[in-house]
């Protein structure tokens, strides 16, 4: 096949050199060729085209107005799809649907048009003027209405702003709806205190579960709810900016409600399953203060950390599985550090909550902004503490600790189960022991338990189950009342253990020492596990010991 740049240096419509600098430029601004040349008035989308419908066999309407469309076809194909994927149809002959398009290399839209349509498509060149000058024809002035307010400087964007901001759930339509509907779902998810409402089709019902308290719990839904469950995702999608006609790829959205004066940040994704579009609602409060006292750290630990977090270098690393309570732990941290004295920049993946005062980023994988390359770029920027959300590979980890080592306070996370583990993570990456021992300040491993319901405490008597940890101390437990949904729990602490990198440690991790060794060490200086803590909080009846069964490993 001849190459477009070929077609067109031919035809003496552009110099070689000028096709090498608009190629230049489509890269850059990652655009495609053909808007490129238009943009800088190389070629008219006239010319572009007919050289592109050479390249590909495709014939070029010079005028779509002159052509007669029978109003079949124009039934035929819905107006959403059309404005969608800027196409105008032409005719139908037997299978086939033909349609005018100005983007012929938009392969993935025709392959959607196939799907939901029913036709094999096939496509004629137009200018993108002259079919929407045909769609408002044949389409109504509706369409022409819309495409012009769009077309105003400016208001597409204040659009979409105005669909992602803020739905005010308060002042939805209150008839029996499919709005209404997901309203309910999300207005009760907030007053439950849920953090993520999971929609689940299966083949003969849909369950709706709220996570509460870091437990799934099902929701008692009509199940008729099944017949609904593509309205209500269309809904869902809608309110975030999601495609609505996508559903065989898995898609991530965000909205911003509003319930009861207060705005809650909601992270949406959806993903195809065999009986339809699951989809995961996180809950996140727009506005959140974070406090070390208030998450659950002992006052004796809390000054461990603050000497640790007051050291001006050095990297702190948080270390447990998904849903610990990690990121929550780590702004809280900077929130104690953030003053106007000292710059603050997080690398965050996704960015959960909004901090004044502190530079936040976002990473985007898809155009290889990772960790590695957003942390070189700050240090440009002279921050005295920075975040990076995690550490995943051995080019994050030698980037942290090198700069750790010129003089910066950084905090992260890992995926360990335990601190001791942390130093031994890093080593089977590839980071050198010297390294390690000289660079972290401390590993921080949390999980998060729930506490008992002060409403409906109550002193456990029978103790014949408990396990043997706990056989001879007072156990409570929450009897379940109205307060806590008759769960008998109210609210989340951490358990923790910190493990300081002093001097006798350091000489383990030069060593390479394995992680139960450096745990046997760091005991004999005082250093107490998750089972310590957790134990010390049944103790004082905040939890109960099914809570610290279900988190460490307690015999």
């Amino acid at each position: 096949m001849v190459k477009i740049g070929e077609i067109l240096i031919q035809k003496g419509l552009i110099t070689p050199q000028q096709f090498d600098m608009a190629l230049g430029e489509s890269k850059k601004r990652g655009e495609t060729l053909g808007k490129t040349l238009v943009r800088l008035n190389l070629v008219t989308e006239t010319q572009f085209l007919q050289a592109l419908g050479e390249q590909l066999g495709l014939p070029f309407y010079h005028s779509l107005e002159e052509i007669d469309i029978p109003q079949e076809v124009i039934n035929t194909v819905p107006v959403k799809f059309v404005w969608h994927y800027k196409f105008m149809p032409l005719k139908i002959k037997k299978n086939t649907l033909t349609i005018a398009v100005s983007d012929p290399m938009a392969i993935w839209s025709m392959e959607d048009l196939k799907l939901h349509l029913g036709y094999n498509i096939e496509r004629v060149l137009a200018t993108q003027e002259q079919i929407l000058n045909v769609i408002r024809k044949y389409y109504g002035f509706g369409a022409d209405t819309v495409e012009k307010i769009l077309a105003q400087e400016g208001v597409k964007e204040e659009i979409k702003a105005w669909v992602k901001e803020i739905e005010d759930l308060e002042k939805s339509a209150q008839d029996a709806s499919v709005i209404k509907l997901v309203n309910q779902i999300l207005s009760e998810a907030i007053s439950s205190r849920a953090t993520d409402i999971h929609i689940e089709p299966y083949r003969d019902k849909v369950r709706v579960r709220y996570r509460i308290d870091g437990v799934l719990y099902d929701m008692n839904v009509s199940e008729q709810i099944k017949y609904l469950h593509q309205a209500i995702v269309s809904r869902i999608k809608i309110l975030s900016n999601l495609n609505v006609v996508e559903k065989r790829l898995p898609q991530d959205g965000r909205a911003i409600i509003k319930l009861g004066g207060r705005q809650v940040d909601l992270r949406i994704s959806v993903i195809p399953s065999i009986y339809g579009e699951s989809v995961v609602i996180r809950i996140l409060p727009i506005q959140l203060l974070f406090n070390l006292e208030e998450l659950g750290f002992f006052s004796e630990d809390l000054k461990k950390l603050e000497e640790i977090m007051g050291k001006p270098y050095g990297i702190i690393f948080l270390t447990g599985p998904t849903g610990s309570g990690k990121t929550t732990t780590l702004y809280a941290c900077l929130s104690k550090l953030n003053k106007d004295t000292v710059k603050i920049i997080t690398i965050e993946d996704p960015v959960e909550y909004e901090m004044p005062g502190i530079m936040q980023i976002q990473i985007k994988p898809e155009i290889n902004f990772s960790f590695a390359s957003a942390l070189r770029s700050i240090l440009r920027h002279d921050p005295d503490i920075m975040m990076v959300g995690e550490v995943r590979d051995l080019e994050t980890a030698e980037l942290a600790i090198r700069t750790a080592l010129t003089g910066h306070l950084i905090f992260s996370t890992l995926h360990t189960n335990d601190a001791p583990s942390g130093a031994t993570r890093l080593i089977d990456i590839g980071i050198e022991p010297y390294l390690v021992a000289s660079s972290v300040n401390a590993f921080i491993s949390q999980r998060l338990v729930r506490v008992i319901c002060p409403n409906c405490k109550e002193e456990v008597r029978d103790k014949s189950k408990a396990p043997e940890s706990f056989k001879n101390m007072r156990i409570y437990r929450g009897r379940g009342c109205q307060e806590c949904n008759s769960i008998g729990y109210r609210g989340r602490t951490a358990i923790y253990e910190i493990l300081v990198i002093e001097p006798k440690i350091q000489e383990l991790i030069l060593s390479k020492a394995s992680a139960s060794q450096i745990k046997e060490k760091a005991k004999d200086l005082g250093f107490k596990t998750l089972k310590d803590i957790g134990i010390e909080k049944v103790k004082l009846g905040i939890t109960t010991p099914e809570e610290v069964l279900r988190v460490t490993e307690i015999g």
